[in-house]
C-alpha cells in the first residue's frame, strides 16, 4: 500500500533533542528547511517478513527532490511531536533512551531498495494486541489491521 502527499512544515524551533520545542520563540526562518513551501511525501505499509506485522516506511523531499534530514522531517507535520517526548534523537534514528529498538530508524524500504525512514516493527504485534485486548473488555471486537492504524495514527499525523 502506497500514497503520495504533501506536508506542511511546523514553524517551531527545534529544542535539544532535535524535536520542535513550543516554548521557544518562534524564529519561521531558523525552523524551516530549504523549500519547506513544498514537502512531498512518499508513504508506504509493507508486511515485515521477519516480525511479521505491517511496517510504516516514508521518505520526505522538498521540492528540488532532496531528501529531508531527520531534524527536518521532525519539523514536519507528518509526526506527533507529543509521540517522541524524552526521546534521544541522531541522525539516523528517534528511540526512548534504555531501549534495544528506536522507534524511528532509517535504512532501504524492502521492496524498493531505496532509502526511507521507518518505524521500528520490533514491538507492534504486541502493542497491537494490548489495543484489541482493551477494546474487546470495553466495546467489542476490533480487527487487527484497524488496530494497526490506531496505533500508527498516535505517532504518525495519516491526515497529513
Amino acid at each position: 500500500m502506497e500514497r503520495t502527499t504533501r506536508l506542511k512544515s511546523l514553524s517551531t524551533p527545534c529544542s535539544s533533542n532535535g524535536l520542535p520545542d513550543a516554548e521557544d520563540p518562534v524564529d519561521d526562518a531558523a525552523a524551516l528547511p530549504p523549500h519547506a513551501d513544498h514537502l512531498t511525501c512518499h508513504q508506504y505499509v509493507v508486511f515485515s517478513a521477519t516480525f511479521q506485522v505491517p511496517t510504516f516506511y516514508f521518505s520526505v523531499h522538498d521540492s528540488s527532490g532532496a531528501p529531508l534530514v531527520l531534524s527536518e522531517i521532525t519539523q514536519t507535520s507528518l509526526l506527533r511531536q507529543h509521540a517522541f517526548d524524552s526521546a534521544e534523537v541522531t541522525v539516523f534514528s528517534i528511540g526512548q533512551p534504555n531501549e534495544n529498538f528506536p522507534l524511528l530508524s532509517f535504512g532501504d524500504h524492502p521492496t524498493l531498495g531505496t532509502p526511507c525512514w521507518y518505524l521500528h516493527p520490533c514491538e507492534t504485534g504486541t502493542a497491537v494486541e494490548e489495543i484489541i485486548k482493551a477494546v474487546e473488555n470495553d466495546a467489542g471486537h476490533l480487527p487487527w489491521l484497524e488496530a494497526w492504524f490506531l496505533m500508527l495514527s498516535s505517532v504518525v499525523d495519516l491526515r497529513a
